[in-house]
């Protein structure tokens, strides 16, 4: 996790200890994050969903902040392939 002025960098192998301090970050900042980006190496993979369940709520509480993947609505995972998905709202 790396913040540069009002963009919060996250890594996509991140643990679930380290998504429960990414979570108590964010709710002290939210108002001052305007994007959020997925970093990941050629063969990163996501330790957990949790990362991905915080994502969705972040976007949730914030309509406005910039979670590229999430306004895509896919991930290119190249161990996996392609992760897509479909929001109801």
């Amino acid at each position: 996790m790396y913040i540069d002025g009002d963009v919060l960098e996250l890594d996509i192998e991140m643990d679930l200890e380290e998504v429960k301090t990414l979570q108590l970050f964010i709710q002290d900042r939210l108002n001052y994050i305007e994007e959020i980006v997925l970093l990941r190496s050629r063969d990163g993979v996501p330790s957990t969903s949790a990362l991905f369940s915080l994502l969705f709520w972040v976007k949730r509480k914030k309509p406005s902040i910039k979670i590229e993947f999430l306004e895509s609505m896919n991930l290119n995972l190249e161990s996996y392939g392609m992760m897509n998905w479909v929001a109801h709202e």
